[in-house]
């Protein structure tokens, strides 16, 4: 039985209450039933000095750049909440899960067991039983309670797929030393294990090359990853929406797909839009023309005589549909991010190409303003080299990262049984 709020902060002292207020803004803005510890994680990491950010920075994986660790964790914690289901709130306060409600209990027994508070909380249970009160006066700490959050096996697990290990995140959080750092150097060979980062032991690529292709896959984890034909579809629709509501934006307003599906999320929604179906699009973007440039970009990137002429008259093709389009603008899905990161030799003409490219189409943005939108896909690795390439990129396309996790192929679903 979830537990109202209004008891559940008479437990907490006022930071912490300040902690679990947060929580519950970000369930009720997910339109969430339960306020759980998921919710608790992505408020605690939020707030402006967060002792749990904090943590994890002193924590982390050193083989990676602080900066694509946190973002492995943002999109991890995503996937996690999207997968709640939402409901009908009766109030404006969704109450306190009783998975985030036992972390606050456990909380207030260590807090008891402490040597210096023993005698203090022995009075106060005494005195507790003689007024015959039902809330316990034991009143949590912020650090007690992070550290009982992190032992949910919830949490635990996203934290273990962005790279990191609950155990010294606590052991960060008791002990604030800069010999954290040391246990986290040599225990992680591979990249942050979640979802956007499934890839074949074979061609890391191979489930962004077009549907049909198939891989040995490491998985993060076992157990509900493919869904039945109904909900691929229902989840299917969702992306659909949750790309159109990024498109409608006004700042990071140009996604980027990451994900087991994202190409195939990626041909279907454009389709969708193309074909002029219904509840694709919100309102005011209705009419958005869209055009593939997949096979334009592959061939001015991959040709082995790079002529700019052809690029300039291509993107000034592009300018004109703009400037032509009756419509809200232009919607360029430039396909997969691989295209740009493909060349690992560092070939000096590829790599004038690829820069060139990325050039004209920084161009078009900032020539048409709001009437021209950037569409892609991408997997994790690929992401992660673009950024380290062309580390200014992400800023001049505005980009925005969507997490896609639902399946489009139950071929695939029924090719890997789950893993003992």
């Amino acid at each position: 039985m979830p537990t109202p709020v209004t008891t559940a902060r008479q437990c907490l002292t006022e930071e912490a209450g300040h902690a679990l207020d947060e929580a519950v803004n970000v369930a009720r803005r997910r339109g969430h039933g339960q306020t759980t510890s998921l919710h608790a994680v992505s408020a605690l990491l939020s707030l402006p000095s967060s002792p749990l950010r904090d943590a994890c920075a002193r924590a982390r994986n050193s083989a990676y750049s602080s900066r694509l660790q946190f973002k492995a964790l943002e999109l991890c914690l995503g996937v996690s909440l999207d997968r709640v289901p939402t409901s009908q709130l009766s109030d404006d306060s969704p109450p306190v899960s009783n998975s985030l409600m036992a972390a606050i209990k456990r909380s207030q027994a260590n807090q008891r067991r402490q040597p210096e508070n023993f005698n203090l909380y022995h009075q106060i249970q005494q005195q507790q039983q003689q007024s015959s009160s039902s809330i316990s006066c034991i009143k949590v700490e912020l650090q007690n309670l992070i550290l009982s959050i992190l032992d949910d096996p919830v949490v635990s697990r996203v934290f273990g797929e962005a790279g990191f290990r609950s155990s010294e995140i606590k052991l960060a959080i008791v002990r604030p030393l800069p010999q954290v750092f040391k246990f986290s150097s040599s225990r992680f060979k591979g990249p942050p294990l979640f979802l956007c980062n499934l890839l074949s032991s074979e061609d890391p690529d191979s489930l962004y090359s077009g549907p049909g292709r198939r891989g040995v896959f490491s998985f993060p984890f076992s157990g509900g990853l493919f869904l039945n034909n109904n909900s691929n579809n229902n989840n299917g629709d969702a992306n659909c929406r949750r790309i159109g509501e990024v498109l409608a934006r006004n700042k990071g307003r140009n996604p980027l797909l990451v994900g087991l599906s994202a190409y195939h999320t990626l041909a279907s929604f454009s389709e969708m839009v193309e074909k002029r179906k219904e509840n694709v699009l919100p309102v005011e973007l209705c009419g958005l023309s869209v055009i593939c440039m997949e096979s334009d970009v592959n061939k001015f990137i991959t040709s082995e005589n790079f002529d700019k002429k052809c690029v300039d008259l291509r993107f000034e093709e592009l300018g004109q549909f703009v400037e032509k389009s009756l419509g809200p603008g232009l919607l360029a899905n430039f396909g997969d991010l691989k295209a740009f990161v493909s060349n690992d030799d560092h070939n000096n003409g590829m790599d004038d190409a690829v820069s060139y490219v990325i050039e004209k189409l920084t161009k078009l943005l900032q020539l048409y303003g709001g009437r021209v939108w950037l569409i892609g896909a991408a997997s994790y690795e690929n992401y992660s080299k673009f950024v380290g390439r062309f580390p200014s990129t992400e800023k001049d396309w505005d980009l925005q990262l969507l997490p896609i996790t639902s399946l489009r192929t139950p071929s695939v679903a029924e090719s890997y049984p789950r893993s003992r």
